[in-house]
Formats: C-alpha cells, structure tokens, sequence
C-alpha cells in the first residue's frame, strides 16, 4: 500500500468519482472521501466507492474547505500509517498520472508538493479569471510566483496537519489560505505541471467565478495588512523628506526603504514564524534592494530631472517597484524551485 493517502472533498458527485476512487485503489492508494452535504439523491454514487474507502459524510454542505478539514482531523485515525496526504478532486480534473507523480516527488522531497496547471485559451473563463488575478495579487504578497495557485492537487506530509487544520477558511478560499500561509512561513514548496482537464466546459464545478475569487482576494488582502501599512508609511516618508529637501533623493529613498524593511521584517516574523529565518532575510534583503535601486532609478528621471511632484511620482514610483515582485518571484522560482 502507498505511503499517501489521497482524500477527495465531495459535493453532488457523479460517476466520475467511482472512476477515479476505483483507478487509485488499482494503484494500491488508500483513500478517504469525504462527503459534503450533497443529499440523499447521491448516495447511490457514494454507495459505490463505500467499499473500497474510508468514509466520512457532513449532513449539511460546509464548503470544500470545511470538507477537507474534517479529513485531515480524521487521517491518523483512520491510517495511522500515513506519511503523506494528497488532495485530489473527484470530478475527473486530476489524472491518475498526475496524482502518482505528485506521489513520487513527495516521497523524493518529503516536502509541500503542488500541482500546477497550463491556462490556455480553452481554458473556461471561470476557471481563468481567478487564477490570473490571484496569482498577481499573491505573488505581490509572497514573493513567490506559482503560475496555478488554485490547482486542488496538493500533497502535504502529515507532519503539517495540524498546521492545516488550523488555517482559515471553509469553501474555495481555504486552498488559497494554504498556499499563503505556508509561503509567508518560508516552507519549501515544490510544483509539478499537470495535465490540465476541463470536462463539459467545466459545468460540474461550484466554483463561483466572482463570489468565491472575492472570497480568495478577501484572504489575499488579510494577509496583506502588514505590507500595506508598510508601504503607506514608505511613501509619507519619502515624500515628506523630498518635499522638505532634508537630504538628497538617494538618502530618502535608502534610508525610507531601510526602516520600512525592519518593521515589515518585524512583522512577518511576529505572525509568520518559520524554521528558516536566514532564507526569510535572505530573500527579504534581496526584494527589498531590487525595489531600492529601481525607485532610485525612478524618481531620479521623474523627480530630480523631470520635477513631477513628490506626492505623485513618489506612490507611482512605489507600486510600479511593488509590482516587479511579480517577475522578480517568477525568476527566484526558476533559479531555486523549491521556494
């Protein structure tokens, strides 16, 4: 038997859940499904995997991130041997090849491992729409680019269930709590491209295009207080010392950047504590003086050459150096993949 157990939140399933439950079980998976609420006129799909799982049902619909809670609260239980969880759906969207892969790496890593899917455009717009915007708005945040924030195909080593069962969430914007939260805490985070299977335009999904991506942007921005009261504080700076000329631009900018960078870094390790604080400074030193020499660079066209007021060229100048995190994490991942 595997060493992962793959379990499948499930909601009104059909029987493309039987077909997916009975190709893990022939590859010797252990599986445990969890039943969300779907109601009586199911139970004829869930009565067909019973016998091959273990089996864990809400009456009432909780959300997939409720669904998933209750089984990894449940895994040791019910497979005290397990070293490893997969995620998966039972809709057909995750090939048996895929979840395997995603298998093999975390038993190479015994690391976070992520499946992560290609967007082209036959891609359904509901599925597009979220994925674009969160994954610009959370690398901002993270500093680490993944092109498939969203994908439900995720491994984990059981040593981060209670850490899992502790994020917040119940629906679609759990997953994205997940990913967040063990960014900000610098756990190393590998990913695996994977088949990427639409079925019927995706018309099985519950996932609300606008409801749920407002859900997922409401987490994204929780976590973001912190690094938005430091970036407020960045631009009064700079724009006080400017207008009052208390020193060259060079030393406003160095010198705003600095303290803001020891608050922040305050910050995120009062509510983000990790085991690798040396990573953390490293890659924090890194951004921060990427974003110094570009504001430099910046405000010495527009402000020192051009004289385009403090107060405008100073928070253009800012979040256009914010919004380079998205390409400068994209090129962190490709130099070092497990971040």
């Amino acid at each position: 038997m595997k060493r992962a157990v793959v379990l499948i939140p499930s909601y009104e399933p059909d029987d493309l859940l039987v077909n997916t439950v009975q190709g893990l079980v022939d590859e010797d998976f252990p599986v445990l499904v969890v039943n969300d609420g779907s109601g009586p006129e199911f139970e004829h799909v869930f009565d067909q995997v019973k016998p091959m799982v273990k089996y864990l049902a809400f009456e009432k619909n909780k959300g997939k991130g409720a669904a998933m809670k209750y089984g990894y609260k449940h895994l040791l239980e019910l497979y005290p041997d397990a070293e490893f969880v997969i995620t998966a759906d039972g809709d057909g969207q995750h090939a048996l090849k895929d979840i395997i892969r995603v298998y093999d790496k975390m038993c190479e890593t015994n690391q976070l491992v992520f499946g992560v899917r290609s967007f082209g455009k036959d891609v359904p717009f509901r599925s597009r729409f979220g994925n674009d915007f969160s994954k610009t708005t959370r690398s901002l945040l993270t500093k680490t680019y993944i092109q498939d924030d969203q994908c439900g195909l995720r491994g984990f080593p059981v040593r981060y269930l209670d850490q899992l069962i502790k994020i917040k969430g119940n629906r679609y914007e759990y997953e994205m709590n997940q990913i967040v939260s063990f960014q900000m805490m610098q756990c190393p985070l590998y990913t695996i491209p994977i088949e990427t299977i639409y079925l019927d335009s995706n018309s099985r999904s519950h996932f609300s295009p606008f409801k749920d991506t407002f859900r997922i942007q409401t987490i994204i921005f929780t976590h973001s207080i912190g690094a938005i009261i430091c970036n407020a504080l960045l631009m009064a700076m700079m724009i006080i010392g400017l207008n009052h000329h208390l020193m060259p631009t060079i030393g406003v900018i160095y010198i705003s950047y600095t303290l803001c960078f020891l608050l922040y870094f305050l910050i995120i390790n009062i509510f983000y504590p990790t085991q690798t604080f040396f990573r953390r400074l490293f890659k924090e030193l890194l951004f921060t003086a990427i974003k110094m020499g570009s504001c430099h660079g910046f405000l010495f066209l527009m402000f020192d050459l051009a004289h385009v007021p403090a107060g405008v060229c100073v928070p253009i100048g800012v979040l256009l150096c914010a919004f380079l995190n998205v390409l400068f994490s994209w090129l962190f991942r490709k130099m070092f993949p497990s971040f």
